[in-house]
């Protein structure tokens, strides 16, 4: 699966917890979801550093307040918009090594329970299993 089409199978299957998503697919949607979320805190940053400037500089700073609150609003709805695909597609990677998709709630674990998880989703696919043909496309 390749990374745009990993990105558009993880919003179309928004609340799919069947079936099972390859490596790729979850590695690739995480990527996605990593990079605009690192975006989002530069900008957040650089709105407060701006902020924080024009407090010093007298009024000569580049934004107000208003826009770096803006920034967190859409970083914090973001982060609440990825959550339950984010769910969904750990289940589907889960279901593909051969896992029940109750082990992600392992995620609950303080520490040790993400570490887990991280090897989780490390691991090959499992071929056919009760979960679905491995062989077979994933929903694009």
């Amino acid at each position: 699966m390749g990374f745009l089409e990993a990105y558009k199978s993880f919003w179309k299957n928004y609340v799919n917890f069947s079936g099972r998503a390859s490596r790729s697919a979850y590695w690739y949607a995480t990527l996605w979801n990593v990079v605009i979320v690192i975006v989002l805190y530069v900008l957040a940053f650089m709105f407060g550093i701006s902020l924080v400037m024009e407090k010093v500089m007298a009024g000569y700073g580049i934004v107000g307040l208003g826009s770096a609150v803006f920034i967190l609003f859409v970083l914090w709805l973001f982060m609440l918009a990825i959550l339950l695909p984010t769910i969904s597609l750990t289940v589907r990677r889960l279901h593909d090594s051969g896992k029940s998709g109750f082990f992600a709630f392992l995620n609950l674990i303080p520490f040790v329970g993400g570490i887990i998880i991280l090897v989780f989703m490390c691991l090959e696919s499992d071929g056919p299993n009760q979960y679905g043909d491995g062989d077979s496309e994933f929903d694009i």
